[in-house]
């Protein structure tokens, strides 16, 4: 697979910023070489569904990644899962589809891919990757759903280095053009079978795996349904 740095594309490291899927997308409009924008603080970042995913210095890895070689790919959504296994590789920890990064049956981290354009109006793929590192313990209404690599591995990590790595790990991975591609390396992360799940609609489900284009296959009141990534709310 390739990398978003590849083809001179920068790194771009700052300090404090609202969300890196912003500043990357604000780049990416304006032409600028960006690949990576990383940050040591964010203050207004967002997750699935635009849930608040804020990280205080040292404690997480926030970063975004621009796929500048995926241009207008007919599936986007396999560009992030593709991210995902290479962070999970990383970490070593579990998968729950479409992008989440789990160990124990709690959150580490999650994936938000973004199709934004640049400035040729291609839509280009942008993949923001938060993932808890050094916290040793979290809120209350978060302890329960919530875990860190410092409380799963034990000891500390160094955000930048352990962003370096995964965007180094997307060069094992094969070209995401299909799901036949990634599923061999994905199941060998996947925790998503038997996580119950429910809809906007209200409705709930349980997740039976993925179907062979990355979609959920799962029951819901009994029936076998097949869900996209975007409409699917996972809990307990």
């Amino acid at each position: 697979m390739k990398s978003p740095l590849d083809g001179g594309f920068e790194w771009r490291a700052l300090d404090e910023v609202p969300s890196t899927q912003k500043v990357a997308g604000d780049l990416l409009r304006n032409g600028e070489p960006v690949g990576v924008v990383f940050a040591r603080e964010q203050t207004q970042g967002r997750g699935r569904f635009g849930r608040p995913w804020v990280s205080r210095e040292g404690d997480s890895l926030t970063y975004s990644l621009v796929f500048h070689a995926y241009a207008d790919h007919p599936r986007p959504y396999l560009v992030g899962m593709a991210a995902a296994i290479a962070a999970a590789g990383v970490l070593h920890c579990q998968l729950r589809w479409p992008n989440d990064l789990v160990e124990g049956g709690k959150k580490l981290g999650g994936i938000l891919t973004e199709l934004l354009p640049d400035s040729q109006g291609r839509k280009v793929p942008v993949v923001g990757i938060g993932i808890n590192l050094n916290q040793s313990e979290f809120p209350a209404d978060l302890e329960e759903i919530a875990t860190s690599a410092s409380i799963v591995h034990g000891g500390t990590y160094d955000p930048e280095a352990v962003g370096h790595r995964i965007v180094s790990r997307l060069a094992d991975l094969p070209e995401p053009t299909s799901w036949g591609a990634l599923a061999p390396i994905w199941n060998l992360f996947d925790a998503t079978p038997g996580k119950r799940f429910r809809l906007p609609s209200g409705e709930e489900g349980i997740a039976l795996g993925i179907g062979s284009d990355g979609q959920l296959l799962c029951s819901v009141d009994g029936e076998s349904q097949s869900v996209l990534a975007a409409d699917a709310i996972f809990g307990s």
